[in-house]
């Protein structure tokens, strides 16, 4: 399974805010991978991955039907996601995370995508992807600090990019 979070990861980093559907897949696809560790019936890998792929799918259609509010629901699991694996992904532990904490990470997160869409959802994108990829992944020797703010940079300069390129120019 963690190829795929790598590979969502990657997704995520490149198209987080232009194609928001994606990050509402990949929050809903986390959403599954959550809901089938904690069910006995989904304890397989490939029952889990199965779930995992089905609550994908939903979100992203979820995302195409009602469109900005589908990702502030992501935004919101993504922001408790964030509690629990960003000091992870950064070599700390996440003890003190408690679901109280959780619920402050998702409602500041959706207050940020209420107040601010394009910002708060690159800036959320950005930060679960490269959580997701540095979960998985240790490059050589390179602090897992910095490679989080190079990856994080990466990502924020690309979602731009895409979204300025995906522009009608004013000719």
């Amino acid at each position: 399974m963690g190829f795929i979070n790598v590979g969502l990861g990657f997704m995520l980093m490149i198209s987080g805010r232009p194609a928001y559907w994606i990050f509402t897949g990949t929050m809903a696809f986390l959403l599954g991978n959550f809901a089938a560790a904690q069910m006995k019936l989904f304890s397989t890998e490939t029952n889990n991955l199965v779930l995992s792929l089905m609550f994908a799918v939903f979100g992203v259609l979820l995302a195409f039907l009602f469109h900005r509010w589908t990702a502030r629901a992501g935004a919101f699991f993504a922001g408790g996601f964030l509690i629990y694996n960003l000091p992870v992904a950064l070599g700390s532990n996440a003890d003190w995370a408690t679901p109280v904490w959780f619920v402050v990470g998702g409602l500041v997160a959706l207050i940020l995508t209420v107040l601010s869409f394009d910002f708060a959802i690159m800036m959320i994108a950005a930060l679960t992807a490269v959580t997701l990829v540095l979960r998985q992944m240790h490059i050589g020797s390179i602090d897992q600090g910095v490679m989080f703010l190079i990856l994080v940079v990466f990502s924020l300069i690309t979602q731009y990019l895409v979204m300025q390129y995906a522009k009608p120019s004013p000719d």
